[in-house]
């Protein structure tokens, strides 16, 4: 049998994906569409609607861990636990390195997810502390329905996630939620490998679907509120955070920056340009950064005051991500010549 080419596989997997509001979740929707034209007579079509709800849960859950392990720490530490499923060659490496493909990719890739205590090993493994184990049970139970944050956490005055703290659970019934998850991939294997197509009706059908876009949900809420707490996501706040967020940088490189000042005119150099060169660095930078601020403006045209907010920001993140890198090693440079 020829070895299989996980580079190529992940990649054209990658390709296939069109961009959508969470993977498997949106194309969770059709089934529900589709779903309403059924009729009880339509035993094969009800059957192959679960082996597509399957395909769905499946392409949410390796979707959920890609992020997780994307994401860095703490989870990428914790990616260890998947180790016995990847055998690393040159070429496998070569293709991490050169960012043909991510790690995330790899893993969520390569693990088995065909069965509910497979899924349910994997979030363990991910969500797990040092000393201190958690049962996916828990992990679906303590996940709670969204909460915007109100204007004083979207501000910086509280902590974010405040709001959330307060919200109401998502899943009302983990365990019968579980147990569902667990039938539809044991009819899925019915459906695809005995050909047995009565092996559910509509009315559980139904009860399916549900279960399956409850426990989308329950990803899409799982990652993104563990990944970003206390995010807004109406256009308004987002705006306003992705923009306190650049600013918190452009203020750290700032800082280095003074810091870079101070040294230079301390320095006892026969040089005493030094200090002076660099004020004109900081000079041409800043008149860069406000250049590129006003061509991106004028390159969108009229927008509302969330777009410009939202250009804005990633101009500074941009352009002040690069400045803080390079005064760090500026700073460690200058720490030599003293």
């Amino acid at each position: 049998m020829a070895k299989r080419d996980l580079i190529t596989e992940i990649q054209e997997k990658n390709s296939r994906t069109e961009p959508s509001y969470f993977r498997g979740s949106s194309e969770l929707y059709s089934l529900e569409t589709s779903f309403r034209f059924l009729t009880d007579s339509d035993a094969t079509l009800i059957s192959l609607h679960i082996v597509g709800i399957c395909a769905c849960l499946e392409s949410g859950v390796r979707y959920s861990i890609k992020r997780l392990i994307d994401s860095g720490t703490p989870y990428i530490e914790r990616a260890e636990h998947f180790k016995d499923h990847i055998k690393f060659d040159f070429q496998l490496t070569k293709a991490l390195s050169e960012n043909q493909i991510t790690f995330g990719d790899l893993i969520s890739h390569s693990i088995p997810v065909s069965k509910i205590e497979h899924i349910a090993s994997h979030f363990e493994n991910l969500f797990r502390e040092a000393s201190k184990n958690i049962k996916f049970s828990q992990i679906v139970s303590n996940t709670k329905q969204y909460v915007e944050p109100d204007d004083e956490e979207i501000f910086g005055g509280l902590k974010p996630g405040t709001a959330q703290e307060n919200a109401p659970y998502l899943v009302e019934d983990p365990d019968t939620l579980i147990n569902n998850i667990s039938k539809i991939f044991e009819i899925r294997h019915l459906v695809a490998h005995e050909a047995s197509f009565n092996a559910v009706s509509l009315p559980q059908l139904s009860i399916y679907l549900n279960s399956a876009r409850l426990f989308c949900d329950f990803l899409y809420e799982t990652v993104n509120q563990s990944l970003y707490p206390g995010a807004s996501r109406n256009g308004v706040g987002m705006s306003i955070q992705y923009l306190s967020k650049a600013g918190a940088i452009r203020c750290e490189a700032d800082e280095v920056q003074s810091d870079l000042s101070q040294q230079l005119d301390n320095m006892k150099s026969s040089n005493h340009e030094l200090a002076e060169k660099f004020e004109d660095t900081c000079k041409a930078f800043e008149n860069l950064y406000d250049a590129e601020v006003q061509f991106r403006l004028t390159l969108h045209g009229l927008c509302t005051g969330n777009a410009m907010r939202n250009i804005e920001a990633r101009v500074t993140e941009s352009l002040y991500s690069q400045r803080l890198k390079h005064l760090t090693e500026l700073k460690d440079d200058i720490e030599i010549y003293r």
